[in-house]
């Protein structure tokens, strides 16, 4: 797990501007968190391209296993974030065709499968990653991305050359990149679609010019430019025909295989436990497989409300894991400014404050932690899957997709009781469309001037619509074009994104089992009534859970990680958030009318509930002063 960062430019010796090892200089010192261990970069002669690496280093801790890392059959040379879970079988291939390693761990391995395969060996790997290898043959950069997006890839295409890093911050430190400053730069686009969604999804960020590279994507970049194709999508169309039994041997095999390929490590390893139904599942898998031996980490709340402590105890003990666990007190808060700092965009997920917390106390124990991320968008946990049940059911029986982008582009604007029964009863996967953006707009429209609400009027309807369009081709059902949309867009340009910037802020790795894509892929081909059953989400990973945990652990209200935002705001953070709204960058005026957005903090303290958007303006306020 580490940090990267490089340029490429399309010009050559004098007249390429700052390809080299000094340019990197600032953008490696801001990647320092992903990688604390080691610190290296390369530059070619002639100036057309440099790389830069920072190491956290889990697996062959010798340093001439560090990067950039060069291939002494080519010249070509990578920078590597992530794991490669099965490159041992991966290797033992290459070595049967002649291949001699000279280290023990991944990266080299990768760059032997470039060398046989080319672009060719993304489909061969199963892990996470988001890399970039200088091709020297061909004089181009390859940078790609694993299936999920678990690791981030920023980039700026400009005239005078590709920058890339691993965040946002370490990418605007490059003197190619324009958008050195924050809010003067901000794209407004990307900004209403972050006050609907409290993430900027991809390829989009807060910045105009700096785009990420989606998750499930490669690039080439050379003199014909950029150039970015998809790699790997997932079906939900084609079925297999199993019963019950016989799809939880099918998957307590494969999760058991994922969680086994997550466990090789060479520092300290142990669990992120919530007590909820995922990370317990991974839990008791792996106190199958290291019995005796697997430590377990949580936070808790004095808030009884919110307080999932009680409940990872009781899955600790029942598993005889070693439970460490911290209470999380209010004075958390005061870590706000360091989050809208380490996300680098507006990201406003409030379980990012406890994430960075949990990580924080498990890395004083540990290098290597696995967790449940996953498991709600892989068997259809969260609840607007039970309320498209009778949706699907209906289609089952008489299919009715969604009308064309134009008709729902109309009916957003019809009145309330048609376009939420339609989304509701017929149409669930348009939902974002037809109930979620019409409740959020009135708000944002307060927040903008005239100019700003006739220009973003359809900003949500151009992002959404294409996805909506794209899941018609990828599933049969609106129980799973909703999955489709999810898995595409709220997992990894929020959930994951959560995860992956708490993690290593502080230099701890999170492996994902749920998410590993021969698991998503299996449950893919499983019928959505196996997924949802009755009044039941999530029936098929709760069916499995049974075999390994208490009934009682697994059937109880889903809480999630959060805080009890609503209520600080209200109260005691109140003055945080108008002092915070008060102190932010004067250039936010330009897309955001502040007064309004005080105005929203007074009524959300009255009693009107605000969270989300207050939340988001809170965020926004504190990012557009981060340094």
């Amino acid at each position: 797990m580490c940090g990267i960062c490089g340029h490429a430019s399309p010009a050559k010796g004098a007249d390429s501007r700052g390809a080299d090892r000094n340019a990197l200089a600032s953008m490696l010192a801001l990647l320092g968190h992903r990688g604390p261990d080691q610190t290296d970069s390369w530059a070619d002669a002639d100036g057309a391209v440099a790389l830069g690496h920072t190491r956290l280093s889990i697996l062959d801790l010798d340093p001439r296993a560090g990067q950039p890392m060069h291939d002494p059959h080519t010249g070509n040379v990578i920078v590597f974030n992530g794991e490669i879970y099965n490159f041992r079988a991966l290797r033992a291939v290459l070595e049967e065709q002649g291949e001699v390693f000279r280290t023990t761990g991944d990266t080299e391995v990768l760059l032997a499968l470039y060398r046989v395969h080319g672009q060719d060996c993304l489909p061969m790997l199963r892990g996470m990653f988001a890399f970039a290898l200088w091709d020297a043959a061909k004089g181009e950069l390859f940078l790609a991305r694993d299936r999920l997006g678990k690791k981030p890839l920023v980039y700026f295409d400009g005239p005078r050359g590709l920058v890339f890093a691993s965040e946002i911050r370490a990418l605007r430190a490059h003197p190619l990149c324009p958008a050195q400053g924050s809010v003067a730069g901000l794209d407004p686009e990307a900004l209403d679609l972050y006050l609907s969604l409290g993430y900027v999804p991809a390829p989009r960020t807060i910045l105009r010019g700096v785009a990420k590279l989606p998750p499930a994507h490669c690039a080439v970049y050379g003199k014909d430019g950029l150039r970015i194709r998809r790699w790997w999508d997932v079906d939900y169309r084609a079925k297999i025909d199993v019963t019950e039994a016989e799809a939880l041997d099918l998957a307590w095999e494969t999760l058991r295989e994922s969680v086994r390929l997550r466990l090789e490590s060479d520092v300290p390893l142990g669990l992120l436990l919530s007590g909820g139904v995922d990370s317990s599942l991974v839990a008791a898998v792996l106190a199958d497989l290291c019995p005796g031996q697997a430590r377990a980490f949580t936070v808790g709340f004095d808030e009884k409300k919110y307080n999932e402590l009680p409940h990872a105890q009781a899955v600790a003990n029942h598993l005889g894991l070693n439970l460490t666990f911290e209470i999380m007190p209010p004075a958390t808060l005061e870590a706000l400014p360091e989050v809208a700092l380490r996300y680098g965009e507006p990201y406003a997920d409030d379980s990012a404050l406890p994430s960075l917390f949990l990580s924080r106390m498990a890395r004083k124990h540990i290098t290597v932690a696995l967790g449940g991320d996953g498991g709600d968008e892989l068997a259809l946990g969260y609840p607007t899957y039970r309320h498209a049940k009778t949706a699907s059911a209906l289609n089952a029986l008489l299919p009715l997709a969604p009308p064309g982008d134009a008709t729902l582009r109309s009916l957003a604007s019809t009145p309330r009781a048609l376009r939420e029964s339609l989304a509701a009863t017929l149409w669930p996967e348009t939902k974002p469309l037809l109930r979620n953006e019409p409740r959020q707009w009135p708000l944002k429209a307060r927040l903008y001037t005239p100019e700003a609400r006739t220009r973003l009027a359809h900003a949500y309807a151009d992002w959404f619509l294409p996805w909506l369009d794209r899941s018609r081709e990828h599933a049969a059902n609106p129980l799973e074009r909703m999955l489709y949309i999810d898995n595409a867009t709220c997992l990894p340009d929020d959930l994951l994104v959560k995860m992956d910037i708490a993690s290593m802020a502080v230099g701890l790795e999170v492996r994902s089992p749920l998410l590993d894509h021969t698991l998503i892929e299996l449950f893919a081909t499983f019928p959505a009534s196996l997924k949802v059953r009755g009044g039941e989400t999530k029936h098929l990973l709760k069916k499995l859970a049974e075999r390994v945990l208490p009934r009682d652990i697994l059937y109880r209200r889903k809480q999630g990680f959060d805080l009890p935002i609503r209520e600080w705001m209200a109260g005691p953070m109140h003055g945080f958030v108008m002092d915070a709204l008060s102190s932010a960058d004067p250039a936010l005026s330009q897309h955001i009318d502040l007064d309004a957005a005080k105005t929203i903090a007074l009524e959300h303290a009255s009693g009107t509930n605000r969270k989300n958007m207050l939340w988001r303006l809170l965020v926004l306020a504190l990012w557009s002063r981060a340094k």
